[in-house]
């Protein structure tokens, strides 16, 4: 067993400015958290495998391929299917933090969307 202490990884990514942080990871599984500031965001991208956010602080605003943008809050928990489109953005004032599972190994890539031409 292993365990971690969420307020103290969430304070060390505060305080090193660390937006990806991984917790735990095996040959099909990994947990990791994201502290994004205001205004950061992710490509617009797809993963391979299933995963799932909880979001643990702030707002956070989803926009899928199409234009399409969904915001969801504290508390909320957000699934996406395989190979589903998504792109995450803090369009808060405060940080926003998410503890995301997937399941596929640390080090798989992402599939990014191709740019508008």
């Amino acid at each position: 067993m292993e365990c971690i202490n969420l307020g103290e990884k969430i304070e060390a990514a505060r305080a090193g400015k660390i937006k990806n942080n991984h917790f735990f990871g095996t040959d099909n599984f990994r947990s990791w958290m994201l502290y994004f500031e205001p205004g950061d965001d992710t490509p617009m991208h797809f993963h391979q495998n299933p995963e799932t956010f909880l979001v643990v602080r702030g707002e956070l605003s989803i926009k899928d391929i199409k234009g399409g943008e969904r915001v969801v809050k504290k508390d909320d928990i957000v699934f996406f299917p395989a190979k589903e489109y998504y792109q995450l953005i803090n369009k808060g004032t405060e940080p926003l933090v998410l503890f995301g599972n997937r399941s596929e190994p640390f080090g798989v890539g992402i599939t990014r969307a191709e740019p508008a031409k």
